[in-house]
């Protein structure tokens, strides 16, 4: 049971890096996009999608390494630090699902505005970020609050 511990929680931290890695990246590129021709700017978007997809993926593995550590350790889903943890989680797939593909879908089309684009984008890799690490705090410390 010990092993099977170690393993699923190396799989959950490893997941909650590669979801939150590619996030921090994003900044930079867009910090690049505000310099970028009409080609470049094609590039950072594909990277941009790609970087949301990883996150995306790595955040189902993520969920369900988190789902069997629960249930093989004494923990509960009654827990307050799992009961946050899932809201902030739901709160978080809300906000992904809303907060990237519209403002990514508008480029190459003639609603692309680029200043505009640039900061939504950056805004949204930013407060994704926070409720990332809000998350990984509430993991870390698991404060109980009832």
């Amino acid at each position: 049971m010990d092993m099977l511990h170690t393993i699923f929680l190396f799989i959950h931290v490893l997941s909650a890096v590669v979801s939150i890695g590619p996030l921090v990246t994003l900044i930079p590129i867009t910090k690049k996009m505000e310099e970028a021709d009409e080609k470049e700017m094609a590039g950072y978007v594909n990277s941009f999608k790609l970087a949301i997809d990883v996150v995306k993926h790595a955040g189902h593995v993520l969920v369900i390494s988190g789902a069997i550590l629960v249930i093989i350790t004494g923990w509960t889903w009654k827990d307050s630090w799992i009961v946050l943890t899932l809201a902030v989680m739901f709160l978080s797939i809300a906000f992904l699902a809303k907060a990237f593909k519209p403002t990514l879908q508008t480029f190459g089309t003639s609603g692309f505005q680029k200043e505009d684009f640039i900061v939504k984008l950056r805004k949204a890799a930013w407060k994704y970020i926070i409720l990332l690490l809000i998350m990984l705090w509430l993991m870390v410390a698991k404060p109980m609050l009832w």
